[in-house]
């Protein structure tokens, strides 16, 4: 690796320009071992001389496992970089490569500038922690929501330094640690070792797991919050909502985009797209990030804000955890999820065997044997991705032929992946982990029992309504928003855009109604159609 950067030279300037915030300089400690994950320790030593490169407000200190520091830090894997040590109890066991790069900056950043960016209400909750907490959450590389569970666990050792320490752990180069906490599915959350969310939660539930709190929904205060103003509030940053941001601000529109998990939506967990016109293959999450990079250059979006009420009057009220939101219209691109297979033991061993990202969790199940569950475009195209990962996958569809594009079959059969043709998963059994699934041919009515490491699922999606039920928004018979063609729902001022609106669910149909859906917006401000 020597000699070549890292950073592409683009790279490098924004990482410049971002570190121009930083207030105290900080040291990055990088602990490594010989003999031990070499090819990593080189990884997490260039990471961290090339970052110091780019502002003097860092320092790289280079240490051997073994040795005084170590000891005093109580360091014992290869390689571990401490973000500040001197102050606070921040850690990445592994090289932060790939998707947690972005964690990694933003815990400088925060370190540096001592803001741990929490919420209010948040802040207030850790102040009362009177007991010591130990947060380890496992990553991996490709993985896009890991960053903002992880940045969770940071913010919440910066915000509360004395008592809670943050251990980000890469689970590929820590296989030990992640059998030993039969880790399967990421981002998976422990505290104190004991596992506590699997998954991205929300910045509340986080919290009420770190206080030892039952999860429940956060109640809605009526102290004063920080109030922002804007001429529309745009809920989702996939496909579709980052294009309305884009066509509200070039009309004059103030906007913000609020998004409660991951920025890309479920684009961003797609292996591969060969269907975006302009580009003939490209992962999902690449695409996402270019159209993230264009809608950042008008407008501002705010990750792991979850929307919590919309108060129905004039300017509406869009009401977060960390504030409110005056705005003249809202425009809904909440998109869907995963629909379940909803049979016994989906639930129990969800995280331990049931997933339903290959993105994520691929990796686990390299040389292992796993079904797919689906038929359409999405389904085999992730056991495709499985394949192509070294996994043994066997596709399982409830009828005789594919729904997906016939690009993607003629792959399929060409890699002669199996399938179990009018084939339905009956259960999926296993004490801690899967081991077996239990699988119904409907035309035999037979049933019989397949040992398997995993099961993923990719059968369709259900709309993310919960907003809209709350509004009394007018829904189809399978739950998505009814809109018109300018994209508007039943009340004036509310419009829907994107996989909450159903009909075709394409990338493409999503940008053209987001696109919509602001212009649309543009001109019932500036005419309101109801008054007319």
């Amino acid at each position: 690796m020597a000699g070549k950067s890292i950073f592409l030279r683009d790279t490098r300037e924004k990482l410049t320009e971002s570190f121009k915030i930083l207030k105290r300089k900080i040291a990055l400690d990088v602990f490594t071992k010989k003999g031990v994950n070499d090819k990593f320790n080189d990884l997490a030593i260039q990471i961290s001389k090339e970052l110091a490169e780019l502002t003097d407000k860092i320092e790289t200190r280079l240490h051997d496992i073994g040795g005084k520091a170590s000891e005093q830090y109580k360091v014992s894997r290869s390689p571990t970089i401490l973000i500040d040590p001197e102050n606070y109890q921040i850690s990445y066991t592994g090289a932060p490569a790939g998707e947690e790069m972005r964690s990694f900056i933003q815990s400088i950043i925060m370190a540096s500038t001592d803001n741990s960016s929490l919420s209010k209400s948040s802040k207030e909750r850790l102040a009362a922690l009177k007991e010591k907490r130990h947060i380890q959450v496992f990553v991996t590389p490709t993985c896009p929501y890991c960053p903002q569970q992880a940045l969770y666990a940071i913010a919440a050792a910066i915000e509360k330094k004395d008592m809670i320490s943050a251990e980000v752990v890469e689970t590929f180069e820590n296989q030990d640690l992640a059998q030993k906490y039969n880790v399967a599915s990421v981002p998976q959350t422990m505290i104190d070792g004991k596992v506590t969310g699997i998954g991205l939660q929300s910045e509340d539930k986080f919290i009420s797991e770190l206080l030892g709190f039952p999860p429940e929904e956060v109640a809605i205060k009526k102290e004063a919050k920080e109030i922002t103003e804007v001429d529309v509030v745009i809920i989702g940053a996939g496909p579709a909502g980052l294009t309305a941001a884009i066509y509200a601000e070039r009309g004059g529109l103030k906007s913000v985009v609020l998004e409660k998990a991951n920025i890309g939506g479920q684009v961003a967990i797609t292996p591969i797209v060969e269907n975006y016109p302009g580009f003939t293959r490209i992962p999902g999450k690449a695409l996402m990030e270019m159209i993230a990079q264009h809608a950042m250059k008008y407008t501002s979006i705010r990750q792991g804000e979850e929307v919590l009420e919309i108060k129905l009057h004039h300017p509406f009220e869009v009401i977060t955890a960390k504030g409110k939101y005056l705005t003249k219209a809202v425009i809904l691109a909440t998109g869907a999820v995963h629909r379940r297979l909803d049979v016994p033991g989906e639930q129990r061993l969800f995280g331990r065997g049931v997933s339903y990202c290959t993105t994520c969790d691929g990796y686990f199940y390299k040389g292992k044997k796993v079904i797919m569950v689906g038929g359409g475009n999405s389904a085999v195209a992730e056991a495709l991705h499985l394949d192509s990962l070294g996994v043994q996958v066997t596709l399982v569809h409830r009828r005789d032929s594919l729904r997906a594009e016939a690009r993607l079959q003629e792959s399929l059969f060409n890699r002669k992946i199996p399938v179990l043709w009018n084939s339905r998963v009956k259960e999926i059994m296993g004490e801690k982990v899967v081991t077996t699934v239990k699988i119904e041919n409907i035309k035999e009515e037979t049933t019989k029992e397949y040992p398997v490491d995993g099961v993923f699922v990719s059968i369709g999606y259900e709309p993310s309504n919960l907003l809209a039920k709350k509004l009394d928004i007018e829904l189809d018979e399978n739950g998505y928003i009814k809109v018109d063609r300018h994209q508007r729902a039943n009340i004036p001022g509310i419009y829907a855009a994107g996989d909450i609106t159903g009909g075709v669910k394409q990338i493409v149909t999503a940008v053209g109604e987001g696109a919509t859906a602001a212009l649309a917006t543009f001109e019932d401000i500036s005419s309101p159609y109801w008054k007319t």
